[in-house]
């Protein structure tokens, strides 16, 4: 499930403006908490106001473990989708 509290601390960025040192830093390190609190790429992005490419690329300088694509559809039998 969502973590709610760790979206709320990743800050609401003004469009078009470059997003550089401790400001960035910053940015980086509160979206990365709010990815391992189970919060999608696109939910960061959509509270945030930036795409979702712009928050993979900083989860990327993170160094986060991105999640696999749909990973939260597994089946409780562990076999794949057929």
């Amino acid at each position: 499930m969502p973590d709610e509290q760790s979206l709320k601390e990743v800050p609401i960025l003004p469009p078009h403006v470059r997003l550089t040192g401790a400001k960035r830093a910053h940015f980086i390190s509160a979206a990365a908490r709010a990815y391992d609190g189970e919060n999608s790429i696109a939910a960061i992005a959509d509270h945030c106001g930036r795409s979702a490419s712009f928050v993979h690329t900083v989860l990327g300088e993170a160094k986060v473990e991105f999640r696999r694509r749909g990973s939260g559809t597994r089946r409780a039998d562990n076999h794949p989708r057929t």
